[in-house]
């Protein structure tokens, strides 16, 4: 049976939902008590976010092909991040490994295509939004023009994200609030919305809103699924 590997910890908590809907799936596909065969590399959540916040770039992605490497010598054929951020060491990770990386924003793009939607409401950590990878990346994938939330929209979702999230705190008032973000969006224009942080499915749901809801991690756990399935049918 071929074995999967997933680059965790940044953060632990989006970490923990992948595992729970890997095995989900597993139990739907095998019934009984079937769980998902995969492997895990966890980073030091405490070590990435200093190198993000310091935007070392190099020394980020270099932990993740550490963690990649890894993986491969454990007997992993693909590589999965669990983490929209940590998606700029993608390249990377191929290239260090020669391995297959079911990209997140391969399936992302897919979906969104699939739902007709053109100009999607971006959210993510602060440099997801505004900086030189994501936005760039999802070009090359997505004919659509998402939609990048102004700064001070910006520095709440991050503010959500860095101060509770990734501490496992989900707070009615927060919920609020990128609710009411979200709406102010949908009447600018915004067709979609795309939860480019995979802590951001904590907090946001398609319950919350009336454009439909794009969570990376979802769909991104169904693309690692299907790989799985793939390889071991």
């Amino acid at each position: 049976m071929s074995l999967v590997g997933l680059i965790g910890g940044v953060s632990p908590e989006a970490t923990k939902i992948y595992y729970e809907l890997l095995n989900g799936h597993a139990r739907e596909r095998h019934g009984g008590q079937h769980s998902a065969r995969c492997a895990f590399f966890m980073l030091d959540y405490g070590v990435m976010i200093g190198h993000y916040h310091d935007e070392n770039w190099d020394a980020f992605k270099a932990e993740v092909v550490k963690g990649a490497n890894a993986l491969k010598a454990a007997g992993a054929e693909a590589i999965a991040i669990t983490s929209g951020t940590t998606h700029v060491a993608a390249q990377a990770v191929a290239e260090a490994t020669g391995l297959p990386v079911i990209h997140m924003l391969d399936s992302l793009s897919d979906a969104m295509m699939a739902k007709g939607v053109a100009r999607p409401l971006l959210l993510g950590t602060p440099w997801v939004m505004s900086g030189d990878f994501f936005a760039p990346a999802l070009a090359e994938r997505f004919p659509g023009s998402p939609i990048i939330p102004g700064k001070d929209d910006r520095d709440m979702v991050g503010r959500i994200i860095f101060d509770e999230l990734v501490e496992g705190v989900v707070t009615p008032a927060s919920r609020k609030a990128m609710s009411d973000m979200i709406a102010g969006y949908g009447d600018q224009g915004a067709d979609g919305v795309i939860l480019g942080c995979t802590e951001l499915c904590m907090i946001t749901s398609q319950e919350d809103c009336d454009m439909p809801v794009f969570s990376t991690t979802h769909i991104h756990a169904e693309a690692i699924d299907s790989w799985i399935e793939a390889k071991t049918s």
